[in-house]
């Protein structure tokens, strides 16, 4: 925790490093002197020098981080890049993630840090394109900015966190120069593995949505898949498995445990041994994406005890795990899936055993499912208010989504990876794909008769931050006390009610008597909406209400109301 309190006073708080570092050098001094005269001991004083050094060090790490991020000419100049990943499509044109290698401007070469967005602005993007490849392209660099709309996702931020500063549009005519990648990285090369999993789909016989899927089910990649389909897993609380997580990574564990079930007791070591590698190569072939990155860490932290016999509790491992990307990449925190992934397994870790316990059912097809609930409602609970918060829906039938969509990911996650080990022979291919196909389209079918069930999700609620916090810390507390963990009472859970309470009063007083003119950015075009207290008047012109204007009004708990311009 301190370490974020650092990372967030760093994003807020500008140009006292000094001051920090100072504090830092104090804490250290303290501490260290606190060891060698008097050993280790559990004190108030080491207590507070070490809280101030984690938030100095956070403070120190961010500011660090958003330091190597390199200034750009708004001018036209030869960039030379290197390719970050491949090509997405987007609403009007390609856009490649790519690294500063070197920049040209008249005679002059310099090499920048940082990284920057491509934009290619052609229907079709070349094939040869892959992670690692270096490009020259005659471009004019722009300043990422966020469209200035209220409650907006924080584009530019999100950009900074992964390195970007700035973006550029470019068409064929602008590239200058094409080189294949001589020497590849470990990311890069597990960029290529994961979009060769998507060719092995295809030869196996694999088509059309089912593709698209099963590629989003195994890898994370959502691109095959249209608008709508991905609408309705998200409106029926099943958007989490297409997001390759901690979810797939303990289903890869469970699978591998009963696979060697036979290396027990004495050559659990030896199991242990075998399931870390196995974690970390399903880790490079689906991109070694973030998420998978903090799941097959905490894992590995897990299976590491089992090697030298001290198994470690799971919210150790989540909070080592958690320590470790922090320090190595601050601004993490601030992503949607980094804190929806954590505040999901705290709570499955806090409050799963405790809620499982309480029913106890002989027959194993009941208990399972009784398992599945159980995740299910304590997952549900610590990720509903950031959920409401980003996506500004509430999905009612996640319960039973999740009971049947969750064992049939993991069906398919089994039969993905058997059907890379078959692929040598065509026939067991085959066999594995067909059995994907089925399972894809049972999926598809079974989510949209859910999604289109009639008040199946609850739409056009939102909350601020600090409504956000304490709803989830109001959640928190009270299924400790229900669920008598760590002797919590009720009493806690009151106050934080109460302050929850507090949040949405003093939000709807902001609002009450607020009258000012909205000006909206909209995909390059302006929307003027006037706010009259709580109404957000907007003109019938707009044909509809855009999303824009929908988010601030759910976030900032708001009526729209459609008007005749006049």
């Amino acid at each position: 925790m301190p370490l974020c309190a650092g990372v967030i006073m760093a994003e807020y708080l500008h140009g006292i490093a000094l001051i920090v570092a100072i504090v830092a050098i104090i804490a250290l001094t303290l501490m260290t002197v606190r060891l060698l005269y008097a050993g280790y001991r559990s004190d108030i004083l080491f207590g507070v020098c070490l809280i101030l050094f984690m938030m100095t060090a956070g403070y120190l790490l961010r500011t660090w981080e958003y330091s190597r991020l390199s200034d750009l000419g708004s001018y036209r100049q030869e960039v030379t890049v290197r390719l970050s990943g491949y090509p997405d499509p987007g609403n009007s044109g390609w856009s490649l993630k790519a690294r500063i290698v070197s920049i040209r401007s008249g005679d002059t070469v310099t090499a920048p840090r940082g990284s920057i967005l491509l934009w290619f602005m052609g229907d079709t993007v070349p094939s040869a394109w892959k992670p690692g490849d270096l490009a020259t392209v005659y471009v004019r660099p722009l300043p990422v900015k966020n469209n200035g709309n209220p409650c907006e996702f924080n584009y530019r931020r999100y950009l900074e966190g992964q390195g970007v500063r700035y973006m550029a549009f470019f068409r064929a005519d602008d590239i200058r120069a094409f080189v294949p990648g001589a020497s590849r990285t470990v990311r890069e090369r597990s960029l290529i593995a994961a979009h060769g999993m998507i060719d092995l789909f295809r030869r196996a016989g694999l088509e059309g949505e089912t593709l698209g899927l099963i590629t989003a089910l195994t890898i994370g990649d959502k691109e095959l898949l249209d608008k709508e389909r991905l609408t309705s897993f998200s409106r029926t609380g099943a958007m989490h498995i297409m997001a390759v997580s901690g979810l797939h990574v303990g289903m890869i564990s469970m699978a591998l445990s009963w696979l060697l079930f036979f290396l027990r007791r004495r050559l659990k070591k030896v199991r242990a041994l075998i399931i870390i590698p196995a974690l970390w190569g399903f880790a490079f072939i689906t991109g070694l994406t973030p998420s998978v990155l903090r799941a097959t860490i905490m894992f590995t932290f897990l299976q590491a005890g089992n090697i030298l016999n001290r198994p470690a509790a799971g919210m150790n491992n989540l909070l080592a795990s958690a320590f470790i990307i922090i320090a190595a990449h601050p601004s993490v925190i601030f992503e949607a899936g980094f804190q929806l992934s954590y505040l999901a397994v705290i709570f499955i870790i806090a409050f799963y055993a405790p809620l499982y316990r309480l029913v106890k059912l002989r027959n194993r097809v009941a208990d399972y499912l009784w398992q599945m609930t159980a995740v299910s409602l304590v997952a549900q609970a610590g990720t509903m208010a950031l959920s409401v918060r980003l996506f500004n829906i509430f999905p009612l039938m996640f319960l039973l989504t999740n009971i049947v969509v969750i064992p049939v990911s993991f069906v398919v996650l089994i039969l993905a990876m058997l059907l890379l080990v078959s692929s040598p022979v065509p026939v067991l291919a085959s066999f594995f794909a067909m059995l994907l196909d089925h399972l894809a389209r049972f999926t598809l079918s079974f989510t949209g008769m859910v999604s289109s069930a009639e008040h199946g999700v609850i739409t056009g609620i939102g909350m601020s931050a600090a409504e956000t916090i304490m709803m989830t810390l109001t959640l928190a507390l009270l299924l400790a006390a229900l669920l008598r963990t760590a002797r919590v009472t009720l009493r806690p859970f009151l106050v934080a009610m109460m302050l929850l309470l507090t949040c949405n009063t003093i939000k709807t007083a902001q609002e009450m008597h607020r009258e000012r003119l909205i000006t909206y950015n909209i995909r390059g075009e302006r929307l003027k909406v006037r706010q009259h207290g709580r109404v957000l008047l907007v003109p019938s012109s707009a044909g509809g209400t855009p999303s824009e204007v929908q988010k601030h009004a759910c976030t900032r708990g708001l009526k729209i109301r459609v008007i005749e311009p006049g």
